[in-house]
């Protein structure tokens, strides 16, 4: 029998492989149909506190201060010596297009969405190029094909998306994926914080369309009828069953005893697609080993979209520094009666540990509970491929005492004995939060994947960045997705909400493309989401694809009536568009569509209905991709 010791605040636990759980069925109402299209702007109005709940219950708040307080006594800040800094050697992911999340006004004006307190983060992105966006407390579509905004009224709330008509409540936390193989959409969200109205909406989409009709259901939040309520959802899909899990939670106590255990949904998502007026489900409940709950259960998502089996991680997210990951896994589907939870653990080579806050303009570093808060080092991102599982999360960076990012492998997961290594991915300077991954190779064979993280430091605004790991394990430097405007500050106390989550999804259809939504601070400090298409950098679509070289723009700057001319090299003939963008990165207009030569092409478009200002033009090749980016000036 396998043991490990374990100290948690003073209490030592002995691990045996003891495992426990229980189940039960539940037979899902559906609640209706709600269709965008119909959705028109209306008050939707509440009175709330300022921010979102906060994962694991508002009594995790203050004890998740005073953890920040003990890691800086073990962690102390100092910079980074060359001997623990991260060998760079893979080079960075590449860029593709990008779009603040934007709506647009009935006279045709653009302004940003602001985003909530967290944000929150949620996204994906269809094979016909649809992404849909998810933050609190709304859903955003864009159009990648036209460059447009999907929905009519540019963003929907979570609670039009429920249907619900009856004036409060609090729709949050939304949780967004996509099914490559029934071409669908499916949201979930929560709904309040108390167990009396707490409920967790499963929205089916009814086409690969966003704007079409979605089916809503709704599980219930206090699901063995106890006084709880769920919290903090992740999903994952299957080829015949989606799963959400959440933890529950005691109102009104301390987070000692808060919290009742994780859960796990197994939901028949056939019956969602077909519109079906019961949904066949399974309740996995009171998830422990040897005795002690494993908490924040979060599920393994499929490497190319649909999980071969349906795993789960979990680890000691509280703790200063550990090295103990909880793997666990279903064993079949519904059909089967001898279904059942597996429950197990292993010891990873490179202890994780309790992330610090990061730092922006203005936080005191003499306070460890100021700045922009990381939460702790639960799992937040991970993919199955090959047998092998790779995750990501917040950790303290030893070295240094700052906050950076935990890369982990699980080898041969359904073992009794799973093998797992961890690597801390750091930066001298800047602080990393909300990690999430996405894998990029075209075979099971390749290991290779795309980490997102939002980051900050002392001189650098709240942005959103993303690191390329290649089939060699090395790792590349930051590529800077966006800069932010400003230091955050929404919020009277000391610290600011700055994730929760960062969205990111493989385009599945595309081997190499991923998209990714994170959080990036606007001025006067507020903050919204930034969506990015990025491209591996060995991604033959990226390299293969036909370059424009020897550009001139002319004149520039323009006069109020003159043309601008871009003149611009081919290599082969092909499908072009061409676009004009803001500084802040706001489609202004499609100018044009072409087939042009291989050689010389000049791009020529009169300048009059622009105001004074700097633009953008951008052509994209037939694939979207970028092959030409111009700046000029009309006077």
């Amino acid at each position: 029998m396998r043991k490990v010791l374990l100290v948690v605040f003073g209490v030592m636990f002995v691990f045996t492989n003891a495992q426990d759980f229980k189940s039960q069925k539940f037979i899902i109402k559906k609640e209706g149909i709600v269709n965008p299209r119909d959705f028109v702007p209306d008050f939707n109005a509440s009175i709330k506190n300022v921010e979102m709940p906060s994962p694991d219950g508002d009594s995790y708040k203050s004890f998740l201060m005073r953890q920040k307080i003990e890691s800086r006594k073990t962690f102390p800040l100092k910079p980074a010596s060359s001997s623990n800094k991260t060998t760079v050697k893979a080079e960075k992911p590449i860029v593709g297009r990008q779009t603040p999340t934007y709506r647009r006004l009935p006279n045709g004006a653009v302004i940003n969405v602001n985003g909530g307190i967290p944000n929150d983060n949620s996204m994906a992105i269809s094979n016909a190029g649809i992404l849909v966006s998810g933050f609190n407390s709304n859903i955003w579509a864009y159009d990648y094909n036209t460059d447009t905004v999907a929905f009519p009224n540019s963003v929907i709330s979570l609670k039009n998306m429920s249907g619900e008509t009856a004036p409060g409540g609090n729709y949050y936390d939304p949780k967004l994926i996509y099914d490559p193989d029934a071409d669908r959409f499916i949201l979930t969200f929560l709904k309040n914080n108390n167990p009396a109205s707490n409920k967790i909406f499963i929205c089916f989409s009814s086409t690969n369309n966003p704007v079409d009709p979605w089916y809503v259901y709704s599980l219930p939040g206090n699901p063995l009828n106890n006084d709880r309520w769920t919290d903090y959802p992740a999903v994952s899909i299957t080829n015949k069953e989606f799963f959400v899990t959440g933890n529950l939670i005691v109102p009104g106590v301390s987070w000692q005893v808060g919290f009742d255990g994780s859960v796990i949904w197994q939901v028949n998502k056939e019956d969602g697609y077909t519109n079906a007026n019961d949904i066949t489900s399974t309740l996995y409940s009171q998830v422990s080993y040897n005795g002690f709950y494993t908490r924040n259960l979060h599920p393994v998502r499929g490497a190319t979209g649909i999980a071969e089996k349906q795993y789960f991680l979990s680890n000691r997210n509280f703790d200063i520094s550990n090295d103990t990951i909880f793997v666990m896994h279903i064993t079949g589907d519904q059909s089967d009666p001898n279904t059942e939870l597996i429950v197990d653990y292993a010891v990873t080579d490179v202890p994780y540990g309790f992330p610090p806050n990061g730092q922006q303009t203005d936080t005191d570093l003499n306070d460890p509970t100021s700045g922009l808060q990381t939460n702790d080092a639960r799992v937040l991102g991970a993919f199955l491929l090959n047998d092998e599982i790779q995750f990501v999360g917040n950790t303290v960076n030893p070295a240094t005492g700052r906050a950076a990012v935990y890369h982990g492998f699980v080898k041969n997961p359904s073992s009794s004995q799973p093998e797992i290594k961890g690597t801390i991915i750091a930066n001298d300077t800047l602080d990393y939060g909300y990690p999430n991954i996405a894998f990029t190779g075209k075979s099971k064979s390749e290991s290779q994947a795309i980490i997102g993280l939002d980051f900050t430091s002392i001189d650098d605004f709240p942005g959103v960045g993303a690191l390329y790991f290649n089939n060699d394990k090395e790792y590349s430097d930051l590529q800077v997705l966006v800069n932010g405007s400003s230091y955050m500050n929404r919020q009277s106390g000391t610290g600011e909400r700055w994730g929760d989550y960062l969205g990111i999804q493989s385009k599945f259809n595309n081997p190499g493309t991923v998209y990714t939504t994170g959080y990036y601070s606007l001025e006067f400090n507020n903050n919204s989401t930034w969506v990015s298409e990025i491209f591996s950098p060995d991604t033959n679509t990226v390299h293969d694809c036909p370059v424009a070289t020897g550009n001139k723009v002319y004149p520039n700057p323009t006069g109020i009536y003159e043309d601008v001319n871009i003149e611009f090299n081919l290599e082969v003939t092909q499908d072009i568009s061409a676009y004009i963008y803001d500084l802040n990165g706001r489609l202004v207009s499609k100018i044009v569509e072409s087939k042009d030569c291989v050689g010389t092409n000049i791009l020529t478009f009169s300048t009059a209905p622009l105001s004074s200002g700097t633009y953008i033009v951008k052509i994209l090749d037939r694939d979207k991709n970028e092959i030409i980016r111009e700046k000029f000036i009309k006077n």
